[in-house]
Parts: structure tokens; C-alpha cells; sequence
């Protein structure tokens, strides 16, 4: 079975992962994020930023029904991630007991004290370097001046010495006038608390500041047969599953594809359903489903009776059906079948069956009723005011 963990805590990084019938967080997905060669978060950064710990504390599982695809299948919503959606995971009991396959696993991690004092008073003597001579105990420590002291020596060297004797001038205290110092100061703090947005927001997310450890990294090889191994003992796919946004735009380009052109894609009625493909699932539906209706419940009777879709083994055997009649019509190509289980992993089926597309169908007509009786007790509602 296939389940997909968040990364980084990060939407765009569900990656795939495969579980046996006997996995636990402990023994499957907590594994992958522990160090001394257990794991990967030696040389993968997996923690969200430098000021969280390399270890999640905890898992939850995403409890939000999901996004139904024009497939028929199943993509996270953006709000998956969200406190009442989160549902913990028993870290000793089985997985197959806990989620249905592709549903969300979400890491929960916490911050490191000590990174952040780390940070924080790093950050802190570098400002104090900079403190305008006017005020500062030590004037004329910042590092643009040892840089100076530095570089002098080396220029007299070379015969630079009007540059050389500049710089002496420089490094003099309160060589420039005051309100100079402190729009330097200024210019200092924003500088801090720019490095400090990159570094919170993860946009810059180092797996460490030790040289001696990032060119270890560097010189990494991922295909190594020992690291290839060890992804594949941990169940590490490698396939990311899609946001809606890329689905949307992938199965847009698809669709105009397919038909030729966005003419013909017109003609055939599908550029409205490719400009807005799928639709957003409610409360118990989807991922919601019940686990112990897995083997009991029966999607396609439901959808046509309740207008609800529900999860159910005989789901999860259509879409693998369909999954193999799209595969065997690659005729053997390996490349076009990489390529499809590849795009499904990402996105579910782009060419699904007639039950599932009837399902998809049925699903949206309930849609446009719910919207219609929205819209009109609003209407309703306005009239009465």
C-alpha cells in the first residue's frame, strides 16, 4: 500500500512512500528521519527550518476529505494540514489498521531551543559589531573594518598605497559623521531581519553550516547502491503528489493536448472542465470515510443513492484496473508506462473507466444542486432583510 508523508511541512512535498502489512510509524516512517545511517536526514533535509528539530515528535494523519479529480481519484486540499483535520497516529500500531491507501501522514515537529539562543545570539553579536561609534563600548569592530585591517597590508604589499592609506582613513572611529552611523546601523537591521525571513519561511534551509559536513553531502551520490538500498528499506518512492494548482495545470495542457487544440477542446466541451477540472469533497466523504467500512462499503451504490463518495476496497480495485488497461495500452512501451505511473502517483488517472467517470459525473450534478440551493437561500435571505 502506498501512503504519502509530508516533507518539510511543506504542501509541496507529499512524497510517496510504500508500506508493508505489518509497517508502524515506528518501524517504516519515523525511520527515515533519524540519523547514524538509519535514516536519511543526514544528507535530505527533512525538518521545515533551521529552527526545528531534525526528529518529529509525533504524526497525525490528514483527515480532510480530499479533492476528487475528473480521474476519479484522490488529491490533498490545502487545508489538509489544518488542526481540525489533524487526527495522531498510534506509533505502535499497525498503519494498515489507521489509513486508507493514499491518504496523508503529517510530521509534527518541534522547535530547537538551541538553534534558535544560537541563532538569536549570533545574530545579536553581529549587531553589536555595528553599533555606531557614537555609542558603541568598542568602536570600530565591525567586520567591514577588520576586513579593511585585513586587506591593508596585502595592498601595501602590492604597492596599492593610496588604496591602502583609504582604508587606515576608514577604519578611523567616528570617521563618518553621525547621522551616517546610524543610517548604516539601520540598513544593518534590515539586513538581519531580511536573513531572518529566509531562514523562518525556509526558503533558505541548509542541512548544516559545517563545511566539513556540506562537502561530505556534496560529493554524495544518490544512485550509491548503499543509498539506494537504504530508500528502498525505508519504503521511499520518490514521487511527489501533485497541489491542485499543478493537477489543474497539468491536466489543462493535457486535455488541449489530446483534442488537438483549444478549439477542439471547446468543440468537445472540456476547456470549462479543464479551467476548473475536479471538485472539493465535504464532510465524510473521501478520507473521512470510516475505516472499518473498507471491505463492507460500496462506492458506487452509495454515489448513486446518497450522491456521496465514499472510499471502499471495490474503489481501490476499479482504479487499479484501470490503472492496468491504461498500462497495457502503452503496448510495451516502457517509457509511456513509467511516464503513466508516474502521473498517477502525481495525479491519479487522467483516462479513468466508465464507473468512474459516471462516478465523477454523479458527484458533480450534486455539486451544482448544492450550489443552486446555496445561491438560493441567499437570495432568500436577502428578500427578508
Amino acid at each position: 500500500m502506498e501512503i504519502y508523508v509530508r516533507l518539510n511541512n511543506d504542501v509541496e512535498r507529499d512524497f510517496a512512500f510504500q508500506i508493508d502489512t505489518d509497517d508502524t510509524i515506528n518501524t517504516k516512517i519515523d525511520k527515515s528521519f533519524r540519523e547514524g545511517g538509519e535514516g536519511v536526514s543526514e544528507f535530505i533535509v527533512l525538518r521545515p527550518t533551521i529552527f526545528h528539530e531534525k526528529q518529529p515528535i509525533g504524526y497525525y494523519k490528514s483527515m480532510h476529505p480530499g479533492y476528487l479529480t475528473e480521474g476519479g481519484c484522490l488529491i490533498f486540499d490545502y487545508d489538509a494540514d489544518l488542526k481540525e483535520y489533524k487526527q495522531r497516529l498510534d506509533p505502535e500500531k499497525k498503519l494498515m489498521d489507521q489509513l486508507w491507501p493514499g491518504q496523508l501522514i503529517l510530521p509534527e515537529w518541534k522547535k530547537s531551543r538551541k538553534n534558535i539562543v544560537t541563532y538569536v545570539v549570533f545574530m545579536l553579536l553581529w549587531l553589536y559589531t555595528d553599533l555606531p561609534d557614537v555609542v558603541s563600548p568598542t568602536p570600530g569592530i565591525c567586520l567591514t573594518n577588520q576586513l579593511s585591517r585585513m586587506a591593508i597590508p596585502v595592498f601595501e604589499h602590492f604597492g596599492k598605497h593610496s588604496i591602502a592609506e583609504k582604508l587606515k582613513e576608514e577604519i578611523q572611529v567616528n570617521f563618518s559623521g553621525v547621522i551616517a552611523q546610524w543610517g548604516f546601523f539601520v540598513v544593518h537591521i534590515l539586513k538581519i531581519a531580511f536573513i531572518t525571513l529566509f531562514f523562518a519561511t525556509g526558503m533558505v534551509n541548509p542541512i548544516s553550516f559545517n563545511p566539513t559536513v556540506l562537502y561530505k553531502i556534496r560529493n554524495l551520490q544518490l544512485t550509491d547502491p548503499k543509498i539506494k538500498n537504504l530508500l528502498r528499506s525505508l519504503g521511499w518512492v520518490g514521487a511527489k503528489r501533485g497541489t491542485y494548482d499543478e493537477y489543474q495545470s497539468n491536466f489543462y495542457d493535457y486535455t488541449i493536448k489530446k483534442y488537438g487544440d483549444p478549439a477542439k477542446a471547446f468543440k468537445a466541451g472540456m476547456i470549462r472542465v479543464a479551467a476548473a477540472p475536479g471538485l472539493r469533497l465535504s464532510d465524510g466523504e473521501g478520507f473521512q470515510t470510516p475505516l472499518d467500512q473498507r471491505f463492507s462499503g460500496n462506492t458506487f451504490k452509495t454515489i448513486k443513492e446518497e450522491g456521496k463518495f465514499v472510499l471502499s476496497e471495490e474503489y481501490y480495485l476499479q482504479l487499479e484496473n484501470d490503472l492496468k488497461k491504461n498500462l497495457e495500452s502503452c503496448q510495451g512501451d516502457i517509457g509511456q508506462m513509467n511516464n503513466e505511473i508516474r502521473r498517477f502517483r502525481r495525479f491519479g488517472l487522467y483516462e479513468p473507466g466508465d464507473e468512474l467517470k459516471e462516478m465523477v459525473r454523479l458527484r458533480k450534478e450534486v455539486k451544482v444542486r448544492e450550489e443552486a440551493e446555496k445561491a438560493k437561500r441567499a437570495e432568500e435571505s436577502k428578500k427578508e432583510k
